[in-house]
């Protein structure tokens, strides 16, 4: 290999390395605050979840219309703001030479073919305990239950970004602000070009346009429309867009659901991983579990104390919802 091409690439993974590092020092300034995280759920798939010790991640298509709409809706508002921000920002290389636009454009649909999600929502971070929107859209109306998380059982900064999922924190933006975040984005980018020594510009920029994109796509994904902020979600994504390397030999795709309506998902085993510093086994994981505000309380509270009791999880604290009772919930 020409000794040009090597130092292109050792150069081009050096910028690449410390553009990530950017990236994830914001992402963990935005999920620091975070105590836990909660999922909402029903007793029956809690049961699957602790005899599967697995997390199943949705395809994109198959998650509600409403989520399935906001991966398009923020793909577009960053493809507008690409293609008027990137000529403006972007000049250490001329912009049009990458082809940033084109590479946009060729790997939208895959975002969604080809994108898992679970989205989690952030637990104690305000007065709140449990949220009532939150038993409304996913506890089945106040008679499911909320697993509580540990946070750092699956936002770790150990994993330096190599776990198997990627970590997205929701934002609730208008238009105009995830435009701004793309500016901010295409500005870290256009800082880190300029170190770029000059003789070897022209030889890493077949490749800056796919690399300009690939730090675009976490703002896609980690978008929602601001209608929705009292969920205060954190979305967990698989996708190898964003994770190249292949996942551990036990996290796979599945086929599940019925002939009549099939669903793909990706299914994230619940363990220690060393490897990324991360433990993520149920007996780590788990922190408590709230009960919905049913007039079935004590009927689940009884059902769930044998589920976790029978899943080596007997030192697990059940609590009760503090939202009063509402026939209409």
């Amino acid at each position: 290999m020409d000794l040009t091409v090597q130092r292109a690439q050792a150069v081009y993974i050096e910028m690449a390395m410390r553009v990530r590092d950017i990236i994830l020092t914001d992402v963990y300034a935005r999920v620091e605050p975070i105590p836990m995280l909660a999922h909402y759920t029903s007793v029956e798939a809690m049961g699957s979840i602790l005899r599967s010790r697995q997390l199943w991640f949705s395809s994109i298509p198959d998650m509600a219309v409403v989520d399935t709409s906001e991966v398009v809706e923020g793909a577009q508002i960053v493809s507008d703001a690409l293609a008027g921000l990137g000529p403006q920002i972007i000049r250490t290389i001329p912009y049009a030479q990458m082809n940033a636009q084109q590479v946009f454009e060729g790997i939208r649909a895959q975002l969604v073919s080809e994108t898992y999600a679970i989205s989690l929502c952030e637990h104690g971070s305000d007065e709140r305990t449990d949220r009532l929107v939150m038993w409304r859209a996913y506890g089945h109306d106040g008679h499911g239950l909320c697993m509580v998380l540990r946070k750092s059982t699956l936002l770790g900064q150990t994993a330096a970004g190599r776990f198997p999922v990627h970590w997205s924190p929701i934002e609730y933006d208008s238009p105009e602000r995830l435009e701004e975040r793309v500016r901010l984005r295409l500005t870290q980018i256009e800082g880190a070009f300029q170190t770029l020594p000059t003789q070897l510009r022209s030889t890493i920029a077949p490749v800056l346009g796919e690399f300009i994109v690939s730090c675009m796509l976490s703002l896609v994904l980690g978008h929602k429309n601001e209608a929705y902020s009292d969920e205060r979600e954190i979305r967990f994504i698989r996708t190898p867009l964003i994770q190249i390397a292949e996942p551990p030999p036990d996290a796979v795709y599945l086929e599940v659901g019925t002939a009549q309506k099939p669903r793909r998902i990706f299914a994230l085993p619940l363990r220690n991983y060393p490897e990324f510093g991360i433990n993520a086994d149920i007996q780590a994981l788990l922190d408590h579990v709230i009960i919905g505000p049913s007039h079935q309380q004590d009927q689940m509270y009884t059902r769930s104390r044998a589920l976790l009791d029978s899943n080596g999880l007997a030192h697990v604290e059940i609590r009760r919802s503090t939202i009063p009772y509402r026939s209409t919930l």
